[in-house]
């Protein structure tokens, strides 16, 4: 069925509040911003001539089915930060797109869900590390590392990938596998100390870590924020503070059992890689990242492409700015550019700006702050404080907001969409 949505007037409430809870839950788990989950499950109700209440927090997710006769109230309690899953996320958004236009009613729709809920990671686990590896070496060299920094990162990310994908089956243990995963990786790369020459290990540590540094929740939280969904993104942000300060007492609990052995080795300021090696190295990154966020091998080119346009745009600002660049700038060009690729049927915004934003989100900023309390950071890592991290996270947020302004979503992320 195409064209407008048909109101499915026969539809059973009851089943039907179960399945938009179970809707937003699947949402959330994979990645998408409370906006979005509120917006989609009010656009499928609607297709069914349902009146719906949703509210969802980082953790809670809650519905309800305004009837005449009864209403129906569900909720349900949320894994606090879930994995990426960007193959499922838009397996998710096509079903909810056709719940809207009124081409899948309840039953289809239920079964559905189920067959996407049960969909094995289009990768083996081995990969998954490997790409773990690969793209922390890729970090390594796009923050100023050259060969040895890359190798350290590639080993710390194996390490990395193992504790946060492969203990996925258990959601209680998220912070402490930040703790875990930064104790034993600074370890290594400081155990690397002793067979390479010098290297630095700040950009090491921060490769091999980079996708257990919560950037992006950061910058989530302060989407939901700017966009007025408060009580979603007070939480959120919140909970990336902790994910900083668990890498942070990690990284720190790690320095101390080390300096009971010996002093820390001293900095060592890393010399770069020519810039057209970086950005190949870079492009590699981006191929190993879409094995890490289960990427569709269809998306592989676009999720690469998303990495290259906000390492390009971010080079350029720096140019033209200085310094760290103009993360707004960058930010508003790659938003421009995802929400292009949007505009297409069966495509997923996010697929772009995810990927491209974890090479703008200021996650180096603020594990330069969490070393420099171990006295090991650059010389100017006085100035990497938490309220620098912050800055940036607001900043890139105004730049996608920004950038819907000029491509407006195909699906408005408005804090009430019942209107929309």
């Amino acid at each position: 069925m195409t064209g407008e949505p048909q109101a499915d007037r026969g539809v059973d409430e009851a089943a039907a509040s179960a399945f938009l809870l179970d809707l937003a839950k699947a949402l959330h788990l994979a990645y998408q911003p409370s906006l979005l989950v509120e917006a989609r499950v009010r656009a499928a109700a609607k297709a069914w001539g349902l009146d719906v209440e949703v509210f969802t927090l980082q953790s809670l997710a809650m519905t309800e089915v305004v009837s005449p006769v009864r209403s129906h109230v569900a909720f349900a309690r949320l894994p606090f930060d879930p994995h990426w899953n960007l193959g499922r996320a838009a397996a998710l958004l096509r079903l909810s797109e056709a719940i809207h236009e009124g081409r899948v009613r309840l039953p289809e729709a239920r079964a559905e869900l189920e067959r996407i809920l049960k969909t094995h990671a289009p990768y083996p686990e081995w990969l998954v590390f490997v790409a773990y590896g690969v793209y922390g070496a890729a970090v390594a060299a796009r923050v100023g590392g050259a060969w040895r920094e890359m190798l350290v990162a590639f080993f710390v990310g194996l390490i990395a990938g193992a504790i946060h994908f492969g203990t996925l089956r258990t959601q209680r243990l998220d912070l402490q596998k930040s703790f875990v995963a930064a104790f034993l990786g600074t370890l290594v790369a400081l155990g690397f100390t002793f067979l390479l020459p010098r290297f630095s290990v700040v950009r090491a540590l921060f490769g091999g870590v980079t996708l257990l540094v919560p950037a992006m929740v950061v910058t989530l939280g302060s989407l939901e924020l700017a966009l007025e969904s408060v009580e979603a993104g007070l939480p959120r942000l919140m909970y990336g503070v902790m994910r900083f300060l668990m890498l942070g007492v990690g990284i720190a609990a790690a320095g101390t059992l080390w300096g009971f052995g010996g002093p820390l080795p001293p900095h060592v300021e890393a010399h770069a890689l020519p810039p057209l090696l970086t950005f190949l190295l870079v492009g590699v990154g981006g191929v190993a990242l879409s094995v890490c966020m289960s990427g569709r091998p269809r998306d592989v080119a676009w999720i690469v492409g998303g990495v290259l346009l906000a390492y390009e745009a971010q080079a350029v600002t720096k140019l033209l700015f200085g310094g760290r660049g103009s993360p707004i700038v960058a930010a508003f060009v790659l938003g421009v550019g995802g929400l292009l690729y949007g505009r297409g049927r069966d495509r997923m915004p996010m697929t772009v700006i995810m990927p491209g934003m974890l090479q703008l989100a200021p996650g180096f900023i603020g594990t330069e702050a969490i070393v420099a309390l171990l006295g090991a950071g650059s010389a100017g890592a006085e100035d990497a404080r938490l309220f620098n991290v912050l800055l940036v996270a607001l900043q890139l947020v105004l730049g996608l907001v920004f950038a819907t302004v000029v491509v407006p979503p195909r699906i408005s992320m408005e804090h009430d969409a019942r209107s929309a």
